[in-house]
């Protein structure tokens, strides 16, 4: 019998050691949660439209039943994984060609990628939890979509609110799901999960105080990014 995979925090928890002495700061606004390692390594997770606790105690024993503890181990894993020297810089877009596919659905709201979509003539039904953009389809249609799909461009927040699980084990074989945001884990292993085929995440320069002032200021993507640089993990 083949064996069920367990959901990534808990895969990376096992893979990698957690240890919060190695955390310099710590910092959680109203979107997003940025760890900084005493290395000067930085990672985020994006929040649940509030800051998370910020008492370092809370966290010394991790416990994925709760959801600020999985926003911040997340984080965790970003500032140790995010910024190695073997990951590629390469735009979703740029790698990958839509036009191939007939069924594309997209898991979160991402507005510029939705935009030149849009402007290249490419279609996708999107759903997204949070959003109330005109164009989204209702959610309770997702599962119908997905097992219809030969791609989905998925947002890596669904890691930490626990639906990456129920929605790559609702993708038909031969589907290639793209793991996609400043959120995304980019562990080797992450690409053993079913039909996941490329990770695209961000990396951020060492000991960026700056960023680490807008995060904790609540300031969005459209402002942090500009001091990220995207990476990409393909599956071959």
């Amino acid at each position: 019998m083949k064996r069920k995979q367990i959901e990534p925090l808990e895969m990376l928890l096992r893979k990698i050691r957690f240890d919060i002495s190695e955390i310099d700061k710590f910092v959680s606004g109203e979107k997003y949660t940025a760890i900084m390692l005493k290395n000067k390594s930085i990672g985020i997770c994006a929040n649940v439209d509030r800051a998370i606790n910020r008492n370092l105690s809370e966290y010394g024993k991790i416990d994925l039943e709760k959801i600020d503890h999985r926003i911040f181990i997340n984080a965790y894993f970003n500032a140790k994984l995010n910024n190695k020297e073997n990951l590629i810089g390469e735009d979703l877009l740029k790698v990958i060609d839509f036009f191939q596919y007939r069924n594309i659905v997209m898991i979160g709201n991402f507005h510029p990628i939705v935009a030149k979509f849009n402007k290249l003539g490419i279609k996708a039904t999107i759903f997204d939890l949070k959003s109330d953009s005109p164009y989204l389809t209702p959610m309770f249609k997702q599962k119908d979509f997905l097992r219809n799909a030969d791609s989905v461009i998925l947002t890596a927040t669904t890691i930490y609110n626990k639906t990456f699980m129920s929605i790559i084990e609702s993708t038909p074989e031969n589907c290639e799901i793209f793991l996609l945001g400043p959120s995304t884990p980019m562990h080797p292993e992450m690409l053993r999960y079913r039909n996941i085929s490329h990770l695209f995440g961000t990396s951020f320069s060492s000991n960026d105080i700056d960023l680490i002032n807008i995060i904790e200021e609540g300031k969005g993507p459209r402002i942090f990014l500009k001091h990220g640089k995207k990476t990409m993990l393909p599956s071959k």
